[in-house]
């Protein structure tokens, strides 16, 4: 009992929990927002939570150092209880990340979900979607192997190659010309505090715009719509995901092991890192657009691709939402779709395929 005789809240109420928790209680949510057609989203941040909880594990037994670097990645992934494990599912999260996060725009691009009022959840999506590859660059480096070191050195090649910034940006992610124990400090510090610190607070303002805003309304669907609670329904919901994806990731992490190359040796310049699958369009951008105009390639592509993203909800503001109604820009966006696809195949043969007779 309190001074004025009324009963104590106990804990939670010295904790101040008990109204956050009674506030996301109130808060009613559409009940589809983790249907099939909808769950991209939720997934995209089960995922998320997935690398940041990992991500930490492994940053116990990691030493930013080069040469200590890869065998404290070596102890924790063959020697530590579950470490393999752990890395796989590290690995194949941010895999799968990127598909998630990849078929969330094309469905907005599909059902115009980027239409007023909803333009800057639009624009935070897309700085959050900039975001994941900026992540996956800064750490390939630190398990120092040879593809790790090998491909940064192909990534800062592109970069200094853009006009007036590009050298710049290279030597404060380096530290200088080459790549050593303080381009290798800087990308752990980034990876680790940086990038995570910025995406919090993206992510933060996503939703706040998701809450604030709404979510478009599914055009195919005729079952009558009803709203549930946020707290517990759709959390519980959520964990349930979580549970789900953690559990299949864990699986194809115990089945297929992420392999550790070499150790990274900076004076075997006869070794040419393999691109992975999702930056595949990009880098035959760079091998068809070479020399002088190398720089259309590594930025004025991408970067008007980009831009072009950002202000699509200021050329197509609606309010016809419908695809068969859109004809003329979902023709422009499945154009530009089959031609980044025919890149990336383009690439794959090039990379992956049967070496020529």
């Amino acid at each position: 009992m309190t001074g004025s005789g009324k009963p104590s809240g106990g804990i939670l109420e010295w904790l101040a929990i008990r109204n956050a928790v009674e506030k996301l209680g109130a808060q009613r949510v559409w009940s589809d927002a983790l249907s099939w057609t909808r769950f991209t989203g939720s997934l995209a941040l089960a995922l998320l939570v997935l690398l940041c909880l990992t991500g930490v594990f492994m940053a116990f037994n990691y030493t930013p150092v080069p040469g200590t670097a890869y065998d404290s990645v070596d102890f924790a992934q063959f020697s530590l209880p579950f470490g393999g494990l752990i890395r796989g599912v590290h690995h194949y999260a941010w895999n799968l990340l990127l598909m998630v996060m990849g078929l969330h725009l094309a469905r907005a691009l599909v059902v115009a979900g980027y239409q007023p009022p909803r333009e800057l959840t639009w624009i935070s999506g897309l700085l959050i979607m900039l975001f994941i590859p900026v992540f996956i660059i800064t750490g390939d480096l630190l398990p120092w192997d040879q593809k790790g070191f090998w491909s940064t050195q192909v990534r800062t090649s592109i970069m200094g190659s853009v006009p007036v910034a590009g050298d710049w940006m290279v030597r404060l992610l380096q530290g200088g010309p080459r790549t050593g124990i303080v381009a290798l400090t800087r990308f752990y510090v980034l990876h680790l505090l940086v990038l995570p610190g910025a995406l919090l607070l993206l992510v933060g303002l996503h939703f706040h715009f998701v809450a604030h805003r709404g979510v478009s309304e599914p055009l195919f669907s005729t079952r009558e719509r009803r709203q549930v609670s946020l707290f517990p329904t759709m959390v519980n919901r959520w964990l349930l995901l979580l549970l789900i994806i953690t559990v299949a990731l864990g699986a194809v992490a115990y089945l297929w092991p992420v392999p550790l190359g070499d150790p990274a040796d900076p004076t075997d310049s006869n070794y040419i890192p393999k691109p992975e699958w999702w930056v595949l369009f990009l880098n035959q951008l760079v091998a068809i657009f070479r020399g002088p105009l190398m720089v259309l390639g590594t930025a004025v592509i991408p970067g008007a691709l980009a831009a072009g993203l950002m202000v699509l909800p200021f050329i197509d503001r609606g309010p016809e939402r419908h695809p068969l109604r859109r004809k003329a820009m979902l023709t422009v966006i499945a154009a530009i779709g089959l031609v980044l696809l025919v890149l990336s195949i383009m690439g794959y043969l090039e990379h992956y395929g049967p070496p020529p007779a």
